[in-house]
């Protein structure tokens, strides 16, 4: 089957700055590199969701819903020991031309690029509903206009942010890597990253890392020994238009062209795409190991009925303590709140006033309750907002067990609030276990702030 490929065909793409210069990383070359799936299909931007699947892009496959003629659905795969599954199409995320996900805003809520959704390019939010997606608001970013044919974006770990690569307005050449920030419901005017980054040839499949410092990307400007291969910068200063001189990832080699790179932030360990093979098709590597680990408390397997947050500390986990303090050092109080009705969109607020038996999901006293009376007068006066109820533990103890703990306390709040009459539909709930302190877990004290739920405003009208 022949496909027609979407980048390195313009007339202008040549090989430029034959002398080029460069300081790789550290080399990588002598990690261990996996074929993540063995399919026969065009596979594009992997990216690890938050409940530990891999998201792709899989095109001119039989099952996607305009079959071996559609550019591209959105897949996913379970890891397992030494793996992953089988992978799954989605279909609700899904369409007959290119769709890509660009990632996930909140655990619930994700966005997709539509080429062709409705007659325009889109990049669409979606809400999860139990094993559902359903789609929400189309992403409005003034000036989106892509006039190639190729597309990617990646959204920033915190959701306030994204990089994409496209032609538009006020290229350099072809395509160029932008960058948009998320305003309420809208975005800003995506930014042309300059000429530091940006050339008269391709610049696609943009990373930006967790502190937003360094951008991962793939090129066929640079010269050297492939000609399209994964570049790296340094953002230099606070804005956004200062990089340092890119230089070239050091990759294992490996012949075609390589992009799509992703740092997996769960692990030491990347995902990217290679097209060695002769049809120019994409396959998802790994490079580092699988996840040897076993699989551990899936869901339907007995729990303890009782869980004890205060127990003595897994030691195994005592440099992701130590890692943690300096990132909540300046973390902000958030603010306690008796009336929810200035909660705006993107805020969270603590309930304070809720204590639970220790180990279980029951209130422990009368004054959480009559908070989440309030809270469920408050949604009931806005059948349009969508809230995010989120359980945090401390680190003590077994972090799949906390997870679960978490995760049942705000079950336990939607339960309660649907019953007081507010639609299921304006409640996400997620638990987190000890993975989001915002205190130190070295001493009682914090333990006590880090074990708490929070409430935060996904949308309102």
């Amino acid at each position: 089957m022949e496909r027609k490929m979407s980048y390195i065909t313009k007339a202008s793409a040549i090989m430029a700055l034959a002398c080029w210069f460069y300081l790789p990383l550290p080399a990588q070359d002598s990690m261990a590199v996996n074929q993540v799936f063995s399919l026969d299909y065009d596979e594009h931007q992997p990216i690890m969701g938050p409940d530990g699947k891999l998201f792709f892009t899989l095109a001119y496959h039989p099952d996607n819903q305009n079959g071996i003629n559609d550019p591209g659905d959105i897949w996913y795969a379970t890891e397992k020991a030494g793996g992953f599954d089988s992978p799954r199409r989605l279909p609700q995320l899904s369409t007959p031309y290119y769709d890509l996900l660009i990632g996930f805003i909140h655990p619930d809520t994700l966005l997709v690029y539509h080429q062709n959704l409705q007659n325009r390019q889109v990049i669409q939010s979606y809400y999860r509903t139990g094993s559902e997606w359903l789609r929400g608001e189309a992403q409005d970013l003034p000036g989106f206009k892509i006039n190639g044919d190729h597309f990617s974006a990646r959204l920033h770990a915190g959701g306030s942010l994204m990089v994409m690569s496209m032609d538009s307005f006020g290229t350099y050449g072809n395509e160029d890597i932008y960058v948009a920030f998320r305003q309420g419901k809208a975005w800003s005017r995506p930014l042309n990253l300059g000429a530091a980054i940006n050339t008269s040839q391709q610049e696609l499949s943009p990373f930006l890392s967790a502190d937003t410092r360094t951008l991962y990307f793939s090129t066929n400007a640079r010269g050297g020994e492939k000609s399209m291969g994964v570049y790296f910068s340094q953002r230099e200063g606070e804005g956004w238009n200062e990089w340092s001189l890119p230089r070239r990832l050091n990759l294992p080699a490996m012949d075609g062209f390589d992009l799509y790179y992703f740092p997996d932030p769960t692990g030491e360990r990347a995902f990217f795409t290679n097209t060695q093979t002769s049809d120019g098709y994409g396959n998802i590597l790994l490079l580092g190991d699988f996840k040897a680990e076993a699989l551990v408390a899936e869901v339907g397997e007995d729990l303890p009925a009782v869980v004890e947050e205060a127990e003595m500390p897994d030691l195994s986990r005592e440099k992701d303590e130590t890692e943690t303090e300096t990132a909540v050092q300046d973390a902000e109080p958030m603010e306690n709140r008796v009336s929810f009705d200035q909660l705006d969109r993107g805020e969270a607020v603590i309930l304070d006033q809720l204590l639970f038996q220790r180990g279980s999901s029951i209130l422990a006293d009368s004054a959480g309750m009559a908070q989440l009376e309030d809270l469920a007068t408050y949604l009931l006066s806005r059948p349009e907002t969508v809230i995010s109820v989120d359980g945090h533990t401390d680190n003590y103890g077994s972090a799949r067990l906390n997870e679960r703990l978490s995760l049942e306390r705000a079950q336990m709040i939607r339960d309660f609030l649907v019953e007081k009459g507010v639609d299921f539909e304006q409640i996400r709930v997620n638990g987190w276990g000890g993975r989001r302190p915002i205190a130190t877990n070295r001493n009682a004290a914090g333990r006590e702030k880090n074990r708490r739920v929070e409430i935060s405003v996904l949308n309102q009208p």
